[in-house]
């Protein structure tokens, strides 16, 4: 029984190889950056969807043996492409994933990686001299306020020690010295927020703080 099942547990754990191998093309430094647990949470989504595979598999098995189907080769190749149906959602996903962060983004997303660095804190992580396209590609991964497109020379600090809900994010950037800029002076037992600028040059030097503890 062991032997006859050999050759489907290949094609499950071939399977499982080159999904792990697209998750880690894909899950490049800038990503880990801001989604630092995406590797574990999708290496959990692979053995699930394994497991699956095993149990379609089994149940495919069954039906080989009651239409009493017998030829190896075709029985490996509806068991390979059950598997590849299984786990469709992952491969459409990751390779997609690759074709964006990898292929067309990869030179663009390593040179912002290059600017981000840790904080002093667990998870924190802080920018600098950020262009506003830059910027915003960060702001897909993470729940950072947007900007307007004049925005320049972006710096922030993002202070979040991943056990508590209390975090502190700083944001400074430039702005044509003729926008308008609204700012924020608030504060209450939980949380602060504010937002002021000053005038360098023929710039608004804008800063913008908001703390949750």
């Amino acid at each position: 029984m062991l032997k006859k099942s050999y050759k489907y547990l290949v094609i499950a754990i071939v399977n499982l190889t080159v999904l792990t191998i697209l998750l880690a093309i894909w899950t490049d430094e800038l990503e880990l950056r801001f989604n630092d647990s995406a590797t574990l949470i999708e290496i959990i989504k692979i053995i699930g969807f394994t497991f699956l595979t095993l149990i379609g598999m089994r149940m495919l098995v069954s039906f080989f043996r009651n239409k009493n189907i017998t030829r190896t080769s075709f029985k490996i190749k509806i068991s390979v492409l059950l598997t590849f149906l299984i786990s469709s959602y992952l491969y459409t996903g990751y390779i997609a994933k690759i074709y964006s962060n990898v292929i067309i983004n990869g030179q663009f997303r390593r040179q912002i990686a290059k600017k981000i660095s840790d904080t002093k804190m667990l998870n924190g992580t802080k920018g600098e001299n950020l262009t506003f396209i830059e910027y915003q590609q960060i702001t897909k991964m993470s729940r950072f306020p947007t900007l307007p497109a004049e925005a320049s020379n972006i710096q922030y600090a993002y202070d979040y020690d991943g056990f508590l809900p209390d975090y502190s994010f700083s944001l400074k950037y430039d702005l044509p010295k003729e926008m308008k800029v609204d700012t924020i002076d608030y504060k209450n037992e939980d949380f602060t927020q504010f937002k002021s600028f000053e005038i360098i040059g023929d710039k608004k030097r804008v800063t913008y703080f908001e703390s949750d503890q």
